[in-house]
């Protein structure tokens, strides 16, 4: 014990004898201190019980820290300011013997004739000491009962000390009395002083000439054993210790963060300067020298009877052709006659309605999977990944769906053979390019969205619009492409054009015009013009016999009523037969406006009757033609009108049926029927072993099927025995799809850019208002603060991913039904490649930069507690978004829900709204929330263990962290939990 002494000089009795005489007989207590106004009464002639830790003839010293635990804070001020009975934790008995507010010592006396005296009967003292107003009380004890008392006070110069009448020195039998000495000598100062391994004396000058005359002794000598509950911070000599240096971890990821963004810009700018194409020198295995574009099985195409439904609507009614390879074959028709719609039932897209007729492949019917296997399809948009180059955007659609028993080698000259096919090998190093960015022309790019077809080696090859968008040239360029591409390697093409120029339909072999869904003409291009002259509907010398199809067509289609005058009559005769005679490009409108009509000669022998032709020009006055023109508009508009509002069909003009009916009767149409049938016998003989009569079933009996006559093989069969079954596997299309999506990163490195700068930034920014938050109330609040900021900064920005996938939404979607990959490759690469380094690096970036900037808890396990919870929490948001971005096609609705849905969890991260105050029923919406869960996470790993100092009313209140938690609904013993609840979202997002 060190040396310590209590000092009463001159004290004031606010209390006088009698009165401090029964405070101690009657007050005294057993039980323990901490039990306060709880405490039992000592009953008369018994010793106290004391609790455990508790010692004391009034048990009221402490002897170890337990016995503090619920010990209430000096002056009963508690740590929550919520009363009296609050709990404070990280109590200490103290034992130095100085008072700091209440200190007790229970002392043994050991002066030697004192304890003679009284044999059997120890003589203790009990000490009790009152910092706030300077008071101390003594009491003498023999076998604990109180002899006499001694209340020292400091207010006036006296002492009020007092015997109890019939005790030891007061009046027992054979002792002495000192009850008047008591109290007219005992006036003060008197010290209780303590030298640790000497024991303690009290002194007194009165009481001491008293001891020495009685006992022989100069003062009370005394061995004592002292004890005071106290927050361990205010232990005399107490000194708060210094928050920990943060500065090196500052400066270490300060210099991480540096040495990871040169690094990875490093990496970037070399993998960027050697991304080109790996097209050096090939050496191909000698079993595929001679495999390459020759390796398909040729297919013809027939179908017959085609007709599409949707509900009670007709969009397509028994439509009929036939291409064989090497043909081209174009389906015409105006906007809305069911060109791509016809072209969609060839190539076995999936429709919504009802799809009847016959297809026939090689003179077999081919089931869906099997037919894709040995067709291409191009859409008319080009899709295609804007940071790619053309090399690499072939090499990728060889790669996935080539067959994997392909050698790569193979597959790279497969894809540099298709490129120099159509013309695009010039261009292989140049990216794909997009709107406002361009690097290919619209011809280039089209022909590249071929050659991802062609470079499979397809015997069918579908395409949609492919001259749409392109200027003439180009246009031109692209359909020779095609031609080339079936004549010399014995293709089957087939595609949807509108209104070519006359270049480009002289390269047709077969013609599928359509008008209203329904067939005006299907065989060969060549007899196209004699057929329509065969029915009186010729085209005009010098005219472009497609310009002329279409108007026919379209003015067919739009006269849905004959009308009683002489303009129901019009004909093609009665119309300019060439360029020459009409003077200008007039539209429909402005020829229904012409007063004057050209005359013609009325010599020529092939003139037809007057109304048989289809094109005339109104020979009235312009008032007249133009009111008829008007009504004529206004009839055709409340037609259209009434039925689509019905959504039945309406029914054909009598024009466009007597062509259907013409064509539908022709030779032409029973020769396509018959050829059908015929190759359709041939081929069940061919399929059951007989020998096919060698027979020539082309149009005009010219053209064989086959080269030497025979049935064409199963091309289905065929292709499988030639390619093998499999394409890709799994890992090869992770492999490559991974590629794809690292580059496409790397070269548009604006978003990448934006989040690494961005996190960087908002952490230096962190770190200045929240530098070296402190333990208390404030920065309790600080550290909240902070965790929600972080949370909502990258909960937000997890909204940017929201565009990665609906931009390639269309891509996807052809590519998908394309058979490029599966869905679940596709998207594992897009998460690997495109999320990870988006939702990865930035909040590790952030993490290592705030948190000893902030100076959180600097202990290894709850930093790197944080950066999990921070990486979690990033990568089940963006898994949230990303869901978003795929169930809905819009960019707009979609950043509107996931808005809601970040507000929505931000509204329940359990800084807003206190679970406890939610209703029962509703408090699953925190659970719920992965923003509270990741909330709850770094709350409990920063806040469970720290004491919160907080000075009040001159007290340095010691609140324990994890009970502030409490009151915010947070629960201190989930931390593993919720970070379990996070990584379940990631999974389940």
């Amino acid at each position: 014990m060190e040396n310590v002494t209590n000092t009463m000089d001159s004290a004031s009795a606010h209390q006088d004898g009698e009165e401090l005489t029964v405070l101690y007989l009657v007050r005294t207590e057993c039980d323990s201190l901490a039990d306060g106004v709880h405490r039992r009464l000592r009953e008369p002639g018994e010793s106290c019980e004391c609790k455990e830790g508790w010692g004391g003839i009034n048990c009221n010293v402490c002897k170890n820290d337990n016995a503090c635990v619920v010990f209430p804070l000096a002056g009963k001020i508690s740590a929550m300011e919520g009363g009296d009975d609050a709990d404070v934790g990280n109590m200490t008995c103290y034992k130095g013997g100085e008072t700091v507010f209440n200190n007790h010592q229970m002392c043994n006396v050991t002066n030697r004739k004192i304890l003679d005296m009284l044999p059997g009967r120890p003589p203790q003292v009990t000490f009790s000491c009152e910092k706030s107003d300077r008071t101390c009380s003594l009491q003498f004890w023999t076998a604990e009962v109180e002899s006499f008392y001694c209340s020292l006070e400091q207010c006036d110069s006296e002492t009020k000390p007092g015997c109890v009448p019939g005790r030891f020195i007061c009046g027992e039998d054979g002792s002495v009395d000192i009850g008047e000495f008591l109290k007219e000598e005992i006036k003060g100062p008197a010290s209780f002083s303590c030298v640790s391994g000497k024991g303690c004396k009290f002194e007194e000058p009165a009481m001491n000439d008293l001891i020495d005359s009685i006992f022989g002794d100069r003062y009370i000598t005394l061995t004592c054993e002292g004890g005071e509950c106290l927050h361990y911070s205010q232990v005399p000599g107490y000194v708060r210790p210094p928050k920990p240096d943060n500065t090196l971890w500052l400066a270490l990821s300060a210099a991480s963060a540096i040495l990871f963004v040169t690094i990875t810009s490093a990496v970037l700018w070399y993998a960027g300067q050697n991304g080109g194409g790996d097209y050096g020198q090939i050496r191909l295995p000698d079993d595929e020298t001679a495999k390459l574009m020759a390796e398909h099985v040729p297919a013809s195409l027939h179908f017959s009877s085609l007709t599409y439904t949707l509900g009670p609507k007709v969009i397509l009614d028994s439509i009929s052709g036939s291409a064989k390879p090497g043909q081209i074959m174009a389906i015409m028709g105006a906007s809305g006659a069911g060109k791509s719609t016809l072209l969609d039932m060839l190539a076995r897209k999936g429709k919504r309605g009802t799809v009847s007729g016959t297809t026939l492949v090689n003179g077999r019917e081919v089931a869906d999977a099997e037919f894709k296997g040995v067709m291409g399809f191009v859409d008319q948009e080009d899709t295609l990944m804007s940071t790619l180059t053309v090399y690499e955007t072939v090499l990728y659609s060889a790669l996935l769906r080539l067959p994997r028993e392909m050698s790569f080698e193979a597959k790279k000259y497969r894809t540099l053979e298709t490129m120099n096919e159509l013309g695009i090998l010039g261009i292989k190093d140049m990216r794909i390019g997009e709107s406002g960015r361009r690097s290919i022309s619209g011809g280039e790019k089209r022909r590249v969205s071929i050659a991802c077809e062609l470079v499979t080696s397809p015997s069918i090859l579908f395409l949609d619009e492919p001259t749409s968008g392109l200027d003439a040239f180009n246009a031109f360029n692209v359909v020779e492409s095609l031609v080339s591409l079936a004549r010399n390697y014995n293709r089957t093409v087939i595609f949807t054009i509108h209104q070519p120029r006359s270049n480009i339909v002289a390269l047709f072999d077969q013609l599928v015009l359509l008008a209203s869904g329904k067939l005006v003409y299907s065989g060969e291009f060549s007899k196209c013009q004699d057929y329509f002259t065969s029915i009186g509907r010729p085209c005009p010398p010098g005219f472009n016999i497609a310009d002329y199809l279409i108007d026919l067509t379209m003015h067919a289609s739009l006269d849905s009523s004959e009308n009683s005058d002489n303009a129901s009559q019009e004909s093609i005769e009665d119309e300019p037969s060439s360029p020459v005679e009409r003077p200008t490009n007039l539209g429909e409108e402005e020829l229904g406006l012409r007063a004057v009509r050209t005359p013609r000669p009325s010599s020529s022998s092939n003139t037809p009757p007057d109304g048989a032709t289809e094109l005339r020009t109104r020979a009235n006055s312009i008032a007249s033609s133009t009111g008829q023109y008007l009504r004529h508009k206004t009839s055709q508009l409340l037609e259209a009108v009434t039925s689509s509002t019905s959504g039945a069909n309406k029914p054909i003009s009598a024009k466009l049926a007597a062509l259907v009916d013409a064509y539908a009767s022709s030779e032409l149409a029973k020769r396509i029927k018959t050829e059908t049938e015929e190759l359709k016998r041939q081929t069940a003989l061919s399929d059951n072993g007989q020998t096919a009569a060698r027979t020539g079933v082309g149009a005009g009996g010219g053209e064989r099927e086959t080269g030497n006559g025979g049935a064409l093989p199963d091309v289905a069969l065929e292709t499988t025995l030639l390619r093998g079954r499999k394409r890709a596997s799994y890992a090869t299309q992770f492999r490559i799809l991974s590629g794809r999506a690292f580059k496409n990163l790397y070269r548009d490195p604006a978003l990448l850019t934006a989040h690494y700068v961005s996190s960087i930034v908002l952490a230096l920014i962190c770190g200045l208002f929240f530098h070296n938050v402190t333990n208390d109330i404030a920065g309790f609040q600080n550290r909240l603060g902070i965790f929600f900021f972080t949370l909502a900064l990258f909960g937000f920005s997890c909204l940017s991913s929201l565009g990665l996938f609906a931009n390639e939404r269309i891509l996807f979607m052809r590519e998908r039904a394309n058979g490029y990959y599966s869905s679940f490759t596709y998207f594992s690469s897009k998460i690997l490649f495109d999320i990870l380094p988006l939702r990865l690096v930035p909040p590790l970036l952030f993490g290592g930069i705030v948190y000893p900037l902030v100076g959180l808890v600097p202990t290894v396990p709850g930093f790197w507690k944080f950066m999990l919870t921070l990486v979690l929490f990033n990568l089940t948001t963006a898994s949230v978004v990303l869901l978003l971005s795929i169930a809905f096609a819009s960019i707009s609705v979609a950043s509107l829900v996931g808005t809601l849905v970040m507000l929505f969890n931000l509204l329940f991260t359990g800084l807003l709204i206190n679970r406890e105050s939610v209703i029962p029923a509703m408090q699953w919406l925190h659970t719920i929330s992965f923003f509270h869960a990741a909330f709850e996470a770094l709350a409990v790993n920063e806040l469970r263990y720290l004491q919160l100092k907080e000075v009040r009313y001159g007290v340095e209140l010691d609140v324990p962290a994890a009970t502030i938690l409490s009151v915010f609904g947070l629960r201190a013993q989930v931390t593993s939990f919720n970070l379990h609840r996070v990584w379940i979202s990631d999974l389940v997002a």
